[in-house]
């Protein structure tokens, strides 16, 4: 997995408003901390080498978010509108991100690490090297999605729906759930312990299995 070719010593100081100072809504080179940006609407803005830390943004609507190149550390982006973007060489570390949307996405060597995001919208991505590692996406709809190198570890996946979506070669395993809304068609290669495949036959066959 390629990482955010991005080196914090030679960033400056600004703030996410710096981007209204050209003219087709541009920002590169910065770092920023501590900063609320609420109820911001910008249609395709783009953002290039930058670390937000501890950014909270509340109801904004970024659609076709183009982001190379960032890390997003310790932020708020719940309930924003990020629809038809573009994300490569991204990191979201330590961020809360309930009910955002991400729908029709292109997301590109992108890693989700330590995030809730439970009823987030990840619906017809194209995900290449994307990782979900030890985050929660409790009653996220994940469809129509196409998957390339795509892996969840050690995440909450109770109540998810995967609808329309191949998981073959892909890894439940270490990840967990009480119940799940899946077809019987995504399972077909996927990887999963004991007790998912116990819920799995239930689900589809109405198999109970006896220990």
């Amino acid at each position: 997995m390629d990482h955010p070719k991005i080196n914090e010593d030679y960033l400056d100081s600004g703030s996410f408003f710096d981007i209204f100072n050209e003219e087709d809504f541009y920002l590169n080179n910065r770092i920023l901390k501590n900063e609320l940006v609420e109820k911001q609407t910008i249609n395709h803005p783009i953002v290039e080498q930058i670390i937000f830390d501890h950014v909270t943004f509340i109801d904004c609507d970024f659609e076709k978010f183009d982001v190379t190149d960032v890390i997003f550390k310790n932020c708020d982006l719940s309930n924003c509108f990020f629809a038809e973007s573009s994300i490569y060489r991204v990191e979201f570390q330590h961020c809360k991100m309930i009910g955002t949307n991400f729908d029709s996405s292109y997301m590109n060597n992108v890693l989700f690490k330590d995030c809730l995001m439970d009823m987030s919208g990840l619906n017809k991505l194209n995900l290449k090297v994307v990782q979900f590692i030890d985050s929660s996406l409790k009653d996220a709809s994940f469809n129509e999605n196409k998957l390339v190198k795509t892996a969840f570890k050690n995440c909450d996946l109770n109540k998810m729906t995967i609808l329309n979506t191949s998981l073959k070669t892909m890894d439940f395993s270490s990840c967990q759930f009480e119940t799940i809304d899946i077809e019987q068609e995504s399972i077909k290669g996927l990887k999963v312990n004991s007790e998912q495949a116990t819920f799995l036959a239930n689900y589809f066959l109405g198999v109970k299995i006896v220990y």
